[in-house]
């Protein structure tokens, strides 16, 4: 059984009262205790375990997968190894963030598990998009990057990102990832460059489509230029958007006076 012989790992031993009830069978007085926090698993267990995982989703029993997909990353098998797609696509689904993040968390207090979380990212943030949830995505996007985060941005990362915000309408968030991956001196490339064009085109801004497009062609040194425009962009944008949010109430409050008045 892929639980019974994943137990070796020290790291399953704290999930196996999620798994028991899946192997009723076993019993855990017959575990022996582990002492090698390094062993790997085995061509057959990664076999069972990515037998298991969709069974799992389609069962919905998605607390038990994330556990169990969990452990199998912090025996530090190469990513490729496990099929993530099914969980990742059911976790997207769901109507709260609680198991993804779960999910993101424990790798990334594990120093030797840490680069799983950069490409599982990757497939996560595209879920998100295909599932018409960019607000998701921008989150995983803003945990990636707040203070103390360990992780450094990547350029496709970043392009699944740039590219999904444009798509959804969602410029300025564009804009913000842009800036992030300027600032990492990250350079986009030509296709990403014109998706961000034309999602500023869309909304009608010409001007500062084409000054961005033109500072984005410089070469990697000459990127400051690029990141001062698109950090005044994002300023103006935000302001743009304050004094739209301002404005509503007073339009109505001067609807309201109109209407008292014509009534008097």
């Amino acid at each position: 059984m892929t639980l019974l012989t994943l137990i070796r790992h020290s790291q399953l031993r704290r999930f196996y009262r999620s798994f028991s009830p899946l192997f009723p069978s076993s019993s855990s007085s017959s575990l022996k205790p582990v002492t090698d926090q390094h062993t790997l698993l085995t061509q057959d267990e990664l076999t069972e375990i990515n037998l298991l995982l969709p069974r799992l989703c389609l069962s919905n029993q998605l607390n038990t997968a994330t556990h169990l997909a969990i452990t199998a990353l912090l025996t530090n098998p190469p990513l490729d190894a496990i099929s993530l797609s099914a969980l990742l696509d059911s976790l997207a689904s769901q109507s709260d963030m609680a198991m993804p993040m779960s999910l993101l968390t424990r790798l990334k207090h594990s120093p030797m598990s840490q680069h799983h979380v950069a490409p599982i990212n990757n497939m996560l943030v595209a879920a998100y998009f295909r599932k018409g949830k960019p607000k998701e995505a921008l989150k995983v996007f803003n945990w990636m990057v707040r203070s103390g985060s360990p992780f450094k941005l990547e350029e496709k990362f970043c392009g699944i990102l740039v590219d999904g915000f444009c798509r959804s309408g969602m410029v300025l968030e564009a804009l913000k990832v842009l800036s992030a991956m300027v600032a990492a001196d990250i350079c986009p490339h030509g296709e990403l460059r014109k998706v961000v064009y034309r999602g500023l085109l869309r909304e009608a801004r010409i001007r500062g489509a084409m000054e961005l497009n033109k500072a984005l062609y410089c070469d990697c040194e000459g990127m400051k230029k690029a990141l001062d425009l698109l950090d005044t962009m994002i300023e103006n944008r935000i302001d743009s958007l304050h004094s739209q949010i301002t404005k509503i109430p007073l339009e109505r409050d001067r609807a309201k006076l109109s209407k008292k008045g014509s009534v008097d």
